[in-house]
């Protein structure tokens, strides 16, 4: 439940920021439209990205889920929410620069994903202490979903190759 309020939540953040990035561009015309078709046009533009944080979401609780089946551990549906979106929040903002900075001083090396790791590992936990993990269920649902998020990633990254080079075969 909690990630349904947390996508309508997100829903209602980008309508708005939508709805005055639409009004202040039509301020500009003569003949601009009236705030009623600004707003239904920004809450369709929304739900898109509602849609797309709200999969998101879906799949860091349930990747906390299977963690917490794999090593038995007692996790309330409430913290799961809690902590998906906070994981969320994290991963779009903090994780995105020190990804940035680990790739400039370290480059695309496996060193610099195993740092990744562990700053991942190391940010989860804190995360689920914050939520109110016990010590003994944090570190294992940090540890799993850090490196879930890493093979999801690797996995991307072989697949995008194996796409660029069937397309270069295909030009041929």
């Amino acid at each position: 439940m909690n990630i349904i309020f947390a996508a309508l939540g997100i829903w209602v953040i980008a309508s708005l920021s939508i709805y005055s990035f639409i009004r202040r561009s039509e301020r500009r015309d003569p003949e601009g439209k009236g705030p009623g078709i600004i707003a239904v046009t920004s809450a369709l533009l929304a739900l898109p990205v509602a849609a797309v944080m709200g999969g998101i979401l879906f799949a860091l609780a349930g990747s906390v889920q299977v963690v917490g089946w794999l090593f038995d551990l007692e996790l309330s549906p409430g913290k799961v929410g809690i902590f998906a979106i906070a994981v969320l929040v994290y991963l779009f903002s903090a994780d995105s620069l020190i990804e940035l900075f680990l790739k400039s001083v370290m480059g695309k090396s496996a060193a610099g994903k195993w740092v990744l790791l562990f700053t991942r590992v190391l940010a989860f936990y804190g995360i689920g202490l914050l939520v109110g993990a016990e010590d003994q269920t944090a570190l294992p649902v940090a540890a799993g979903l850090a490196v879930m998020l890493l093979v999801m990633e690797v996995l991307f990254h072989l697949l995008k190759k194996s796409g660029e080079g069937s397309v270069r075969k295909g030009r041929r």
